[in-house]
This record gives C-alpha cells, structure tokens and sequence, in this order.
C-alpha cells in the first residue's frame, strides 16, 4: 500500500470512529505524523481524566437525543479534544449544568476542577485546575453558552449551591481536590481514566451499529469505577450491526486494547435480537465493557417520538448520514 493509499485508509477509519469528515481526518492524521495512531490518546492523565468526567456525566442524557450522548463527532489530539455538540437548547442547558462544579455544604455537584474559558475565536473551552487539560466545545455559539452557564448559576444560586466554575485555575479547592481523583489509584492501576477517555475520542462508536432510539451508559459497581455498561435500544425492525462495532472497537490500528470476553445473542440476527457482548482489556488492567443490543417496544418508541419529534426525525433517517458532511 502506497503512503497515499495507507493516509486514506486511515482517514476513513478514524473518520468511522470520530465521526469527523473524510477531509479532516486527512488533515488531522498528516499533523500528527506517519508513526503517529489514528486516533491519538490523551497525552496526560489529566487530559484523560477531564474527558472521563465529561463522558461520565453525559452518558445518561437527560432525554432523547440524536447523537450519540449528544455529540456530534470529535476531534481528537493528544494535547485537548474538540467536542462538537448536538442537540436541543434544552438538552444543552442540561448538559451544562451536569458539568458546572458547585458545593452545597459538604456535597459538590458537576466536575471537580472545571474552570472556563474561551479561545480567541469565541469558542468555549473546559479546563481541569492545575493542569494543562482542556475541551474545546464546538457546534455551539459562545452567546448560547453564555446563556447556558448564567441560567445553571442562576438556578443553583437559588437552591443555596455555591459555583466554583470561576474560581482560580491553577488550583482547586481542598474539597475538589478530594473528590477528583475518584479512583484509589492503587488499585485502579496507573491510567484509571483511559477507557472512557478513549470512548468519548472514538464516539463514532456507538452509531456503527446503527442509530439507536436511546443510549445510556454508566460506571458498573465497585471500587474500581473503570468499568462501564452500555444499553443500546434500537427502532423495531432494526437489525444492529454490533459485529461491525466490534470490528472497529478492537481493531489494532486505531481501536481501543480489548478483547472479546464473552457473548451471548438470542434471535440474532434479526430485528428482535438480544445480545450481551463483554470486553476486557488486553493488558490485564482492571476494567471492560459490557454492550446490550435489543429493540424497545413500538409504544414506547411512539411516545418517545410524540416528546421529541426532532430528535427522532435525525434517529429515524440514522446517525451516519450525517457524519459524512464537509464541515
């Protein structure tokens, strides 16, 4: 395969992954160098950590959304993320609101850490205090941000909580510090906040089996919350290609380090499939992945559909076809 030919291939992987356009991809891939992987893993345990928190509060949406949690495609580097999202204004004043760190007595809400700033476009950016960790958001305008954050103090300051988003970034307050690690790092291993980093720069991920009509994911129990759960529920009559995410999942070029630990799949194929597929990783580090594929029921779909028309309209015409514009 020519140096050309192998760029394309790997553009056209990682653009499956990030849901980036074929052209970024390119773009992307040529500044990262030849001996660079496709989709380059956060160069710190800071920068890891930032996008697990975000991962961790936006993977139960609020409500319906037609992207996977709410993010239209990303664009990663090893140094920050580019977070383009999606969704109602609704949807986005929830989403802020999850993120925003506040204290009321001794209980913190949101991230523990997060600061905001802005880059010279306007852009919105999320910072971790301290550190040199940061998202950049995109697909929303820096005034509907602002709107955003005000309406989440505005409604925090009411219920008695206390903001902490403006305070100083070089450092974070003694009760953020106490909660932002999350993990015992001695048990939870060197880099407990990989995996989900690595699903959020891959969110191409969860629309490669098709467009769901609800995804949500959670922590599974434990001390060691690198484990993680994930119901895919799909339109009836749909048949979801799981094998194709899976492909892509462990694939050695630009996939994540797992391996198929276990499966099982009744009807499948077929529309009313039901299917559990676990993962662990390669290098014995604690953590994995379990994945559940199933229809939900037409009546609920319906309803669903009547709140959020919308929403349903992208889900009813799939997730890919838009993933493939030029942006």
């Amino acid at each position: 395969m020519t140096t050309s030919a192998k760029l394309h291939h790997l553009a056209r992987l990682r653009s499956e992954l990030t849901r980036e356009s074929h052209q970024t991809a390119v773009r992307e891939l040529s500044t990262l160098g030849p001996a660079a992987r496709p989709v380059p893993s956060a160069a710190s345990l800071a920068q890891e950590q930032l996008e697990w928190w975000i991962f961790f509060h936006a993977a139960w949406p609020a409500e319906i959304v037609g992207t996977p949690f709410g993010f239209e495609r990303v664009t990663p580097r090893p140094d920050g993320l580019d977070l383009h999202l999606a969704g109602s204004d609704t949807y986005l004043q929830w989403l802020a609101s999850a993120l925003l760190p506040t204290v009321h007595g001794e209980q913190l809400h949101g991230i523990p850490g997060l600061r905001l700033t802005r880059d010279r476009t306007g852009a919105p950016i999320l910072l971790l205090a301290g550190t040199t960790a940061q998202v950049r958001l995109r697909g929303i305008t820096a005034a509907l941000w602002r709107q955003c954050v005000e309406l989440a103090r505005q409604d925090f300051t009411d219920a008695g909580h206390q903001p902490l988003w403006n305070a100083p970034t070089d450092t974070m307050t003694a009760l953020e510090a106490e909660h932002a690690p999350w993990f015992h790092h001695t048990s939870a291993g060197p880099r407990p906040f990989r995996l989900a980093s690595g699903l959020l720069r891959r969110i191409g991920l969860f629309s490669a089996a098709g467009a769901t009509a609800c995804l949500t994911g959670w922590t599974t129990a434990g001390a060691i919350h690198e484990g993680w759960k994930f119901d895919f529920e799909f339109i009836p009559g749909h048949r979801p290609d799981h094998d194709h995410l899976l492909r892509l999942l462990t694939d050695p070029d630009a996939g994540l380090p797992l391996r198929v630990a276990g499966r099982g799949c009744a009807r499948c194929p077929g529309p009313d499939a039901s299917c559990r597929i676990q993962l662990t990783p390669i290098d014995g580090l604690p953590g994995g992945i379990t994945m559940l594929f199933h229809s939900t029921d037409e009546e609920v779909v319906q309803a669903w559909e009547r709140r959020w028309p919308g929403e349903f309209a992208r889900i009813r015409s799939g997730w890919n076809a838009d993933c493939v514009r030029n942006r």
